[in-house]
């Protein structure tokens, strides 16, 4: 749905809200791929982690930690991945409860490291998600 009928007008989605579900979509998506399969796969990726000479001997148990987080850990970022892609699709058909799933989900997704880790988000991941519900927040008054 490319537009809204409101009080018989009718709203089109602008571009940018557009471009922004897509990267929201694609986003989700992988993270909820990534949540789901990171498990079946966390001891080989761990052994592939500590052989690799990619990373510093500082970066490597950080990683390690969270490859071994465990399927609490990444269910609850499964859940919160489709919350904010069943946000994102609500907004593409300019509905404002879209933004309240996406901004709930995303800083969820914040605080759930430090909740099943005891480790903080980094400072770019903070941004990005501020960065993104802002960006959503400009469209609130189209929203119906």
């Amino acid at each position: 749905m490319d537009e809204l009928t409101n009080n018989n007008t009718t709203v089109q989605r602008p571009v940018f809200l557009t471009i922004l579900c897509i990267l929201t979509f694609i986003s989700s998506g992988m993270g909820g791929l990534s949540a789901l399969t990171t498990p079946l796969f966390a001891d080989m990726m761990v052994d592939m982690v500590t052989a690799s000479t990619l990373f510093d001997d500082a970066m490597k148990p950080p990683i390690i930690q969270m490859l071994r987080a465990g399927w609490g850990y990444y269910i609850a970022t499964f859940v919160f991945a489709a919350c904010s892609f069943a946000g994102a699709v609500l907004m593409w058909n300019l509905r404002k409860l879209g933004f309240h799933f996406y901004a709930i989900a995303n800083l969820g997704l914040l605080f759930l490291p430090t909740l099943f880790l005891g480790v903080t988000a980094g400072i770019e991941n903070v941004i990005s998600s501020l960065l993104f519900i802002t960006m959503y927040a400009i469209y609130l008054k189209l929203m119906k």
